[in-house]
């Protein structure tokens, strides 16, 4: 079930990367030097094959992947964040989208960053669906201020109005999440 905050998707026909990132879900990292069986599932879709536990290995830009791979978009084929900023088969978009691929900065220098879907913005945050998000497949905020650009695979149709424009949502802001940067 989404967070009534989100409860809006349910009733639209959102990009088909998102709508997998959705059932994706309350996927989250298991505890101690094991890995989540999904989480390894989602290099292989990904075509990005990193070895370790998913404690370990920041897998945000990888899920990112896995969910375009499973819509049949190519992905950037990275485990790195910032792999969509010059990737030949994304567009930078002036302005975000729903399902746009949304890449952060990081204070860990110009290669490190997180990665997501947006799926909309308040005041003061931006709110993503993605992997890796307090350890877990889940909606998140950050800081508007800490992005470098919004993507969009090239040769997709962009979502229908009202959703082929930044997305105001209502409610209070939300507390900003923690992510394991790539």
């Amino acid at each position: 079930m989404l967070p009534a905050r989100f409860a809006f998707l349910a009733s639209l026909t959102p990009p088909v990367w998102l709508a997998r990132a959705i059932a994706e879900l309350g996927v989250s990292e298991v505890s101690g030097p094991k890995s989540n069986a999904r989480i390894l599932d989602y290099r292989k879709l990904g075509k990005t094959p990193l070895g370790g536990d998913d404690g370990a290995v920041p897998w945000c830009a990888i899920f990112v992947n896995a969910m375009l791979e499973k819509a049949g978009v190519p992905g950037s084929a990275s485990a790195m964040a910032r792999s969509y900023v010059k990737h030949p088969g994304f567009t930078k978009l002036v302005a975000p989208m729903l399902g746009c691929i949304a890449v952060k900065s990081s204070n860990r220098g110009a290669a490190s960053g997180h990665v997501g879907f947006y799926v909309g913005e308040d005041a003061t945050s931006i709110q993503l669906l993605g992997g890796n998000q307090n350890d877990q497949v889940n909606f998140s905020a950050f800081r508007k201020g800490e992005f470098v650009g919004f993507y969009w695979p090239k040769g997709q149709p962009s979502p229908a109005a009202p959703y082929d424009r930044p997305v105001i949502l209502g409610g209070a802001p939300t507390k900003v999440a923690a992510v394991r940067e790539a």
